[in-house]
């Protein structure tokens, strides 16, 4: 009896810890951000038959992101993850109707974009369409059917530093180091507003990450900062894909590739701006040919099979291998004369 009798606070603080995991697991599902830290005519919609011919210019400039996992392996059901996302999303932004203006823009027959703005020009609104539009085609492109599930994006554009502050410090994200956070909880971003240019790219950087959870589910830290890195400066000229161009970004080596795909669990703990830059650098060596773009479908399909989980290193290298054995000294090479153009 004596021994049993000293069991009971053992087994009740056990229990104890077990419900404080639950609770704090369901809050960082549900509220956890992503931040994009600091550092045209109208829109042309796409024919989803027509092909895009993809080339790389010099790429930008990737400025320094911080996406933490809005999902952890425990949480498998998307669609009650969905049906929360538009219950919180309808909470929080139903607010914003009288004091902002709503516009709505449909690309295709199942994705809904709606922006929140005050006094933004009509062109920069255009132009964010667009570029919205050049990255849904090639979301298409990459998952084919699997592109066209049911996507909302609703983006918050704030008029100043103060309001953006003062809105996504609301919800016990910290802005002081950000231009703006995607709230994976209820779908929702906010971005600040600079100039157009800025607020255009941004408000692009933060759709993809909704993207991504949509359509692809959990994703790898180098690939879903990479592909929303690379894709929020995308421009079409005729059937061409380029991208904005910054000499500076061949300064310094990226990490190899399967330093890169081990690098999960070190985002944060390391030097956080060559992790973006390799993810982004990466990124842009492997959709600027054919090759590498069959590499990349070939892996968010793979991604796409079980939204609630990643690939594991080994895995993701596998993939890239097998479509191309040469690819890692293709890569060396394709750097180099990137560099040497500058």
């Amino acid at each position: 009896m004596a021994n049993n009798h000293n069991r009971r606070p053992f087994y009740t603080l056990l229990a104890v810890i077990i419900l404080l995991a639950v609770y704090f697991g369901y809050f960082w599902f549900n509220e956890q951000p992503s931040a994009s830290f600091k550092n045209m005519p109208l829109v042309q919609m796409l024919e989803q038959d027509e092909q895009l011919t993809i080339t790389k210019d010099l790429p930008p400039q990737p400025s320094s992101h911080h996406n933490p996992q809005p999902m952890r392996q425990m949480h498998c059901d998307l669609e009650e993850f969905i049906k929360r996302q538009e219950t919180a999303s309808k909470e929080r932004l139903s607010s914003l109707v009288e004091e902002f203006t709503k516009v709505q823009h449909m690309f295709g027959s199942h994705s809904l974009l709606t922006v929140y703005h005050r006094n933004i020009a009509t062109e920069t609104i255009d132009k964010l369409i667009e570029r919205l539009a050049l990255v849904h085609h090639l979301y298409g492109q990459l998952l084919g059917e699997r592109a066209y599930k049911s996507i909302q994006l609703n983006l918050v554009i704030l008029p100043n530093r103060a309001e953006y502050e003062d809105h996504t410090s609301r919800y016990g994200f910290d802005p002081r180091a950000s231009q703006g956070v995607f709230f994976h909880g209820s779908n929702s971003a906010f971005i600040e507003y600079k100039n157009d240019k800025q607020v255009v790219a941004t408000a692009v950087h933060e759709a993809v990450h909704a993207m991504n959870l949509r359509l692809i589910g959990l994703t790898p830290r180098w690939l879903n900062e990479g592909m929303a890195q690379l894709l929020e400066s995308v421009n079409k000229q005729g059937n061409i894909l380029i991208f904005d161009s910054d000499p500076r970004v061949f300064q310094n080596p990226p990490y190899d590739i399967y330093a890169l795909l081990e690098s999960e669990s070190q985002w944060g703990s390391i030097d956080m701006a060559r992790l973006y830059y390799s993810g982004w650098s990466w990124l842009s060596y492997i959709i600027s040919n054919d090759s590498g773009m069959k590499m990349l479908t070939r892996l968010v399909g793979r991604e796409s099979v079980n939204p609630c989980d990643v690939l594991s290193s080994d895995e993701s290298y596998d993939i890239l291998q097998s479509t191309s054995t040469t690819f890692e000294q293709d890569f060396q090479d394709w750097f180099y004369v990137q560099k040497s153009e500058i």
